[in-house]
């Protein structure tokens, strides 16, 4: 009874709403893209990137969980006018779970074949995707500033930033890196990885950089 369409309800979910359908968009084609350069190496080289990309998705797990929390936080506290302890649930999920992949980063630098067995134990396979996993380290310890404050920056409905930051990351960094790196080096197949590894410093910092500034506690939903 009573129910009829709220056009300023519908255009403020869609304005948040878009650019993060957008972000998602985004990473996925960056993904697919690299799923393309490393295609010409053969199987065992795409078998590796998959099972590392299991391995990643596993270890973003927490990271997810601590983001989402974060985000919440922070959303909630924006609300209460308390936008010091806002910035602050950020920083301290951002950190814990920096923490925690640093402690994952050590495990698989040490025990990256062990931990590659468990999926594929044949020799060539387990070569490759060790190596890939080890310089993936790079970007797993920064990986918390680029999950959480994502989350957070999304939460407090600053969906147009992460978009922009995605875009660049992926399409002006990570994509043509990709196609320079394994054309045109001696890098080969491990040339995707570093391109990945870049592009998650570059969007780890641009998320860090936009965080600090507090511009995003202006955002009004």
């Amino acid at each position: 009874s009573g129910f009829r369409p709220d056009a300023n309800m519908i255009w403020r979910i869609v304005k948040i709403g878009v650019p993060a359908s957008i972000t998602g968009v985004e990473t996925q084609f960056g993904q697919l893209a690299i799923t393309w350069f490393i295609a010409p190496f053969g199987t065992v080289a795409v078998a590796a990137h998959s099972v590392i990309q299991r391995v990643q998705q596993f270890m973003q797990m927490p990271g997810q969980g601590l983001g989402q929390a974060s985000g919440i936080m922070a959303a909630q506290n924006l609300g209460a006018n308390q936008p010091e302890r806002a910035e602050k649930s950020g920083w301290i999920g951002a950190t814990i779970y920096s923490s925690i992949m640093v402690v994952s980063a050590i495990v698989l630098w040490f025990w990256a074949e062990n931990v590659i067995r468990i999926f594929n134990s044949q020799p060539e396979l387990v070569k490759v995707a060790a190596a890939f996993i080890r310089i993936q380290i790079v970007a797993y310890l920064v990986f918390g500033y680029a999950v959480v404050l994502q989350q957070c920056l999304t939460s407090t409905g600053n969906t147009i930033v992460t978009a922009v930051v995605v875009l660049i990351s992926t399409f002006a960094v990570q994509i043509p890196l990709a196609f320079f790196l394994t054309q045109y080096t001696g890098l080969g197949v491990y040339g995707a990885r570093w391109a990945i590894v870049t592009s998650t410093l570059v969007t780890a910092a641009s998320y860090a950089i936009y965080f600090r500034t507090g511009r995003w506690k202006r955002k009004t939903l």
